[in-house]
């Protein structure tokens, strides 16, 4: 492992209370992330484009509200990334995707505009797959391991937290693109409740489960920026998360892990239990493979919708493959296959109390080596269920040495209650 390229920036929480406290500004926390980049970016590639003047207007305008005591909240002067199918004034988002016009964005992602005005700082674009789905792969690699990828399709987004650049990044999921690369290089993520984020900017591959994400040096941290873009209703910040059970999940589909994955689970499990969080071992209620399947016609059938005028010529083979299967795909069988994931949501999330956390790996395996994005499959299931999403470090695994990824889940709506779990229990013993 080439741990040179491994760097924690530092706790998003941490470092807005030390701007609270006047002991730190934005200016230098972008002049941090800036020199960072200069220092690794070369060999990780995680950053498409860095707008180095921009951030640091930004700043600048933010420290002088500071001075004046006009704190805008938890992000106030806090760098960031947004994956590159997500709108930045200005900026074309060009998605990896050659197809697509290079025209720059008018107005920020509803996204983008929250965030700006809870006083992130915009550094840059960061590195997806090609229109965030799973082939022609960014130059991106894993800061663990430059010979191994970071995941997609947020590769850009995962590594650069990974690397130190910034201490937060916006990534989307559809099928997998967030909790599996947070899992590959060893950080936090928060995926959302699917649909619980609105607005416009966000270049679309399947609306259906398409959201907006957010990575960090821990899930809590990744909780914080989601904090600032979801909809108030989702109450994030006022509800309490006592009471919570731990369900480690078990079926079939989950014994492809390999063993140094199922023994760090297991250990991770271990020590949530010996923290005093009541734990439980359970048999889905619904086959994690058939959520798998009914996902994929659904995805599939929206991403030929949604772009079938691309000129297939200018496309990924795989991609272009993959619209006219998905044009192929009845609108008969598209809607029978939304009934039936609609049906084993409620039969999943119905066996369960309001009050559990529902924890699995998140891959069969650590971040494979070569430029192959890795196996999506354990998160696609989660992601078909609709809820929060966290990713968490179960730890290194033994044979491989590198990063080992958890996820923990709640039915959807309960964003606010899984947050509120990884702020109370954000522990350097549990590394929430």
């Amino acid at each position: 492992m080439m741990t040179q390229y491994v760097k924690d920036f530092g706790s998003a929480r941490a470092l807005a209370a030390e701007i609270a406290a006047g002991r730190l500004t934005s200016g230098d926390l972008v002049e941090r992330a800036l020199t960072r980049i200069a220092e690794v970016d070369d060999a990780v590639q995680a950053w498409a484009v860095v707008l180095a003047e921009g951030a640091r207007a930004a700043a600048r305008m933010l420290d002088q509200e500071a001075r004046d005591g006009l704190l805008r909240g938890p992000l106030h002067g806090i760098p960031i990334g947004v994956k590159d199918v997500i709108d930045v004034a200005g900026v074309p988002t060009r998605a990896n995707c050659p197809a697509l016009a290079n025209q720059p964005a008018a107005a920020d992602a509803t996204v983008v505009a929250s965030l700006r005005a809870a006083g992130a700082v915009i550094m840059g674009k960061t590195h997806t797959t090609e229109l965030a789905y799973f082939e022609s792969v960014p130059p991106t690699r894993n800061p663990y391991d430059l010979s191994r990828t970071p995941g997609g399709s947020s590769a850009g987004s995962a590594a650069a937290v990974a690397s130190g650049t910034v201490p937060l990044a916006l990534g989307t999921q559809t099928a997998g693109s967030v909790n599996r690369p947070a899992s590959y290089c060893g950080i936090g993520a928060f995926k959302p409740s699917t649909l619980a984020v609105a607005g416009i900017g966000v270049l679309p591959l399947a609306p259906t489960f398409d959201t907006v994400g957010a990575f960090g040096s821990s899930a809590a941290d990744a909780a914080l920026l989601v904090g600032g873009y979801v909809a108030d209703h989702l109450r994030f910040g006022t509800v309490d998360s006592q009471g919570s059970r731990i369900v480690v999940l078990r079926d079939p589909f989950l014994n492809r892990a390999a063993p140094e994955i199922s023994a760090a689970l297991g250990a991770f499990a271990a020590r949530l239990h010996i923290s005093g969080l009541s734990t439980d071992e359970i048999a889905s209620p619904v086959p994690l493979e058939d959520l798998q399947q009914e996902h994929g016609v659904v995805m599939l059938a929206e991403l030929g919708r949604y772009h079938r005028w691309l000129p297939r010529e200018k496309l990924a083979p795989r991609l272009a493959t993959d619209i006219e299967v998905g044009l192929a795909i009845s609108d008969a069988q598209y809607h029978r296959a939304l009934r039936a994931l609609s049906a084993m949501r409620s039969r999943f999330w119905g066996s369960f109390g309001p009050t559990d956390i529902i924890l699995l790996p998140a891959a069969p395996s650590v971040a494979p080596v070569g430029n192959a994005t890795g196996d999506p499959a354990f998160v696609i299931p989660v992601t078909a269920l609709g809820g929060p999403v966290a990713s968490v470090r179960a730890g290194p695994g033994l044979q491989s040495g590198m990063p080992v990824g958890a996820m923990l889940t709640t039915s959807p709506g309960t964003d606010a209650r899984l947050a509120a779990f990884l702020w109370r229990e954000a522990d350097p013993s549990l590394d929430l």
